[in-house]
């Protein structure tokens, strides 16, 4: 059965400052926690800065991917931006073991080596399928390039909105404790919608052309 692996590190963890660390490990290993109750996940926090997480199928990889990103975005001090590369692979495994660096399979393959290869990028997505590959690798680029530049008010609205399970705006902004139009105008600023689009466009193109 093909399965989905991220692979990720935090950037610069060397330089980030002991309480903002111990800040931003917390929110790591709080996302890392929700998506492996919601989806069935498993994680692994590894040498302090490094995680892996497995899916019981390819479906909520990006999302996930998103979210993780999303989370440690949202931890911000004095003017600092904190963030991590994140590396999708899809494809088959062969062993998984508990500490899931130590785990065999094609999925594993991909999402190691695909974090090694990436460069600029903070988010890639890595396949056996060319076409999936050719088809979705730009929209990850227009992805990871507007997470960039979205402030830190947005990202947190955004984070809140991919979590709701109803995509409810009132909910929304309850957790973030601001009004329904004020949460609307931040979720629209974030350009939410398109998110939204992005990862229904990448769930449907991953059915249609991925194959074992």
């Amino acid at each position: 059965m093909l399965k989905a692996v991220i692979t990720g590190d935090l950037i610069k963890s060397r330089k980030i400052p002991a309480q903002d660390f111990d800040v931003l490990r917390f929110n790591l290993e709080q996302v890392l926690t929700y998506l492996a109750e919601r989806y069935g996940a498993e994680y692994d926090v590894y040498r302090g800065d490094s995680f892996q997480i497995i899916f019981p199928s390819m479906d909520n990889s990006i999302k996930s991917a998103l979210l993780i990103r999303l989370a440690l975005r949202s931890v911000q001090t004095f003017g600092q931006k904190f963030d991590a590369r994140v590396s999708i692979g899809l494809g088959t495994v062969d062993t998984q073991r508990t500490k899931l660096r130590s785990s065999t399979g094609e999925a594993f393959n991909l999402s190691g080596i695909g974090l090694d290869q990436l460069k600029g990028e903070k988010l890639g997505v890595f396949t056996h399928s060319e076409e999936f590959q050719t088809r979705i690798s730009l929209l990850v680029k227009f992805v990871d390039a507007k997470i960039e530049k979205l402030t830190q008010v947005q990202i947190q609205a955004l984070y809140e909105y991919l979590i709701d399970e109803d995509n409810n705006h009132d909910a929304v902004a309850k957790r973030l404790n601001k009004s329904r139009v004020n949460t609307t105008k931040l979720l629209n600023m974030a350009n939410y919608q398109l998110f939204a689009e992005f990862i229904d466009l990448f769930e449907c193109l991953k059915s249609e052309l991925i194959h074992e």
